[in-house]
């Protein structure tokens, strides 16, 4: 494969279990009641992000801290890669307790000039399928976004205060709040 579009439809399928202990983890980082978790709670929207997480010895890992380029994302020569957004389609519950499998498939390489250089858009389309399911419960369509290295001289934005009066402020721990109660109550 010599440039990044050769890529566009590979494809890899990765395996997880959705395990009890990642919610747990997840309700005491935002500060919601400790609570049993049992198998067939259904997770709630982008909680699927606790799971398939990438296993790379430290000898495979980019500078950027991402695995090095060429494995199953293209090997795009822009250091800087950052996610750019994801569109989902919630279709049916992600349980604990699912064995899923996530097929990720490339769905396009694009090539742009911007106003700071060279950009590459690699879209990334990710079908969960949960116990053998042929239908998909959810699909991800994931944006990666590679960008040239900041040169010497770029000026740096300005800085963007942080909006004030948010629901999340407080002086300690984040608050609960009733609309992350009824997603856990509802799996979504």
């Amino acid at each position: 494969m010599d440039k990044p579009s050769d890529w566009i439809g590979r494809s890899e399928t990765t395996h997880d279990t959705v395990g009890p202990t990642p919610v747990a983890a997840l309700r005491a980082t935002l500060d919601l009641p400790s609570m049993p978790i049992p198998i067939g709670m259904p997770l709630p929207a982008l909680w699927h992000w606790l799971y398939f997480l990438p296993l790379h010895p430290q000898s495979e890992v980019g500078v950027d801290g991402h695995p090095r380029r060429g494995g199953f994302l293209p090997p795009v020569p822009l250091p800087r890669r950052m996610w750019a957004g994801s569109q989902f389609e919630f279709r049916a519950p992600v349980r604990v307790g699912d064995d899923v499998a996530r097929t990720s498939t490339i769905e396009d390489v694009t090539h742009k000039q911007g106003r700071t250089g060279n950009l590459v858009f690699v879209k990334v389309r990710h079908e969960l399928r949960c116990n053998g399911a042929m239908e998909p419960a959810l699909v991800e369509v994931h944006d990666i976004v590679y960008r040239e290295a900041k040169q010497p001289g770029d000026a740096d934005p300005p800085p963007v205060a942080a909006p004030t009066g948010g629901e999340w402020l407080s002086a300690g721990a984040p608050r609960t709040t009733d609309a992350i109660e009824k997603l856990m109550r509802r799996g979504r």
